[in-house]
């Protein structure tokens, strides 16, 4: 039985810009990285009835049609050989940047997904426009994050991942063919004005001897720049190409977040590593409690401590740590419980409030 796949597509704005000329191609031009609340009225009136026209010619094409209206269903339909009912079991994704023009042209492919029996969605990506280099480092950021978060869950269910990089602009389809290196199994491409198919395998990425020892060493420090942002100083022996600085404060960059989150995952499943805030003490009894842990439990103990560490200093508190009183006495002096993991014996573990300090006293199962 082939595998289903889950196809992410780059949207751009092919389907508004395509056959516009004269005074509409300059207004399409000039307010193309424009949020909705930044548009003129008589610009937003110009866009609106630009994109009425072209939802209408949309639905009412044939798929060859459909092909030279659109770059990203040019892929799309290149793909599935020029027969989307192929794609019924698969599932959709069209990210889109946060412009008023990206959003709606990536609404119109969404909605010609769902016509022809696929399971389609639309992702937007806060800051990805090209306004700003700022703006686009944001953005590139929270695509990064996105990818880390969403991808492997794919991957480990049985998905094929295949980033379709037809559309959107150049640079955006350039940093998603280096993030498809480490999360799609393949990426694919048109060539301008043609309809063959050119495929990327997904490519074996080593990464560099010296950035793996950097991280390693400086693990404390990148597992607080993964969700915050440090004094630049702190940040002053790690390289360049890892961190973004802004004023006296860094952060990793696109880059950074990319390559640690492929190294932590190595990383965590060695062993527990050290408290990642001093407003966590991990006891004894907890650590010999974990010894006998697998890999992937040592994994999701280092990212929950992680989270407990964002909540404690942060105040958020993520469904998956979801830290909560304890309804009995059953663990004492544990008066706290936050998830680990749900699959097998639903790992929990226990700790108390202590002069300011969360102590995780033991690791345990949910408590009846």
């Amino acid at each position: 039985m082939a595998k289903k796949s889950l196809i992410v597509s780059t949207c751009g704005t092919s389907l508004l810009t395509n056959g516009a000329s004269g005074e509409l191609g300059g207004v399409l031009r000039r307010t193309a990285n424009d949020r909705e609340g930044e548009l003129a009225p008589e610009d937003k009136k110009t866009l609106d009835a630009r994109m009425a026209e072209c939802g209408q010619r949309l639905e009412r094409s044939s798929l060859e049609e459909a092909r030279n209206l659109s770059a990203e269903l040019n892929g799309l339909l290149g793909f599935y050989e020029g027969q989307p009912s192929r794609g019924r079991e698969d599932e959709q994704i069209f990210v889109h940047t946060d412009t008023y023009q990206g959003e709606r042209t990536a609404e119109m492919l969404r909605a010609w997904g769902v016509a022809q029996g696929m399971v389609a969605s639309t992702l937007r990506v806060g800051s990805l426009n090209t306004k700003r280099l700022e703006d686009f480092h944001e953005g590139m950021g929270h695509l990064v994050e996105w990818c880390q978060e969403t991808l492997p869950g794919y991957r480990e269910t049985g998905y094929r991942v295949i980033f379709n990089l037809v559309g959107g602009f150049k640079t955006l389809q350039g940093f998603m063919q280096t993030l498809g290196m480490f999360f799609a199994d393949e990426s694919v491409y048109v060539f301008e004005g043609e309809r063959k198919l050119l495929r990327i395998p997904r490519l074996p990425v080593a990464l560099d001897a010296g950035a793996r020892e950097v991280m390693r060493r400086r693990a404390d420090l990148f597992r607080r720049l993964a969700w915050t942002t440090l004094p630049q100083a702190s940040c002053a022996d790690l390289p360049e190409t890892l961190i973004y600085t802004l004023g006296d404060l860094c952060e990793l960059s696109p880059w950074g977040k990319l390559v640690w989150g492929s190294f932590r995952r190595e990383l965590y499943g060695e062993t527990i590593l050290p408290a990642p805030s001093p407003k966590i003490r991990l006891t004894k009894k907890f650590l010999k409690s974990a010894e006998d842990c697998e890999t992937e439990e040592r994994r999701h103990i280092n990212e929950r401590l992680d989270d407990l560490a964002r909540f404690l200093e942060e105040g958020i508190n993520p469904d998956r740590l979801s830290l909560q009183p304890l309804q009995t006495n059953a663990a004492p002096p544990a008066t706290h419980e936050f998830y680990l993991w749900s699959n097998k014996d639903a790992g929990r573990a226990f700790g108390h409030y202590e002069a300011g300090v969360f102590v995780v006293d033991e690791l345990g199962s949910d408590l009846e």
